[in-house]
């Protein structure tokens, strides 16, 4: 055996070992979303679901839903136009 023919086989085991390390973590299984990711996705949920007229808000009525939320709607209402956002609702929903 040459050393040219030596580098060549030993080049090709690289590619396949790499093309193999590349297939097997495709097919891992998706790991868990961080627990952030998780209360974010939560709080949105619940957002959409206070949010029945779809405006991107939830208002007083909308609110009245939702005891904990009501409860402190003006506190959380920080720009005070009478409707939650997003954000200030997922402060809130995290707050717990």
């Amino acid at each position: 055996m040459t050393l040219r023919s030596s580098l060549t086989r030993f080049t090709a085991t690289g590619v396949f070992a790499a093309l193999a390390a590349v297939a097997t973590a495709q097919t891992a299984a998706p790991t868990a979303p961080a627990p952030d990711a998780k209360a974010r996705m939560a709080a949105e949920a619940a957002f959409t679901k206070a949010d029945m007229n779809g405006d991107g808000r939830v208002s007083k009525d909308e609110a009245a839903k939702l005891p904990d939320i009501a409860a402190r709607f003006d506190a959380l209402d920080k720009d005070k136009d009478g409707a939650l956002t997003l954000a200030e609702f997922a402060a809130a929903y995290r707050a717990g």
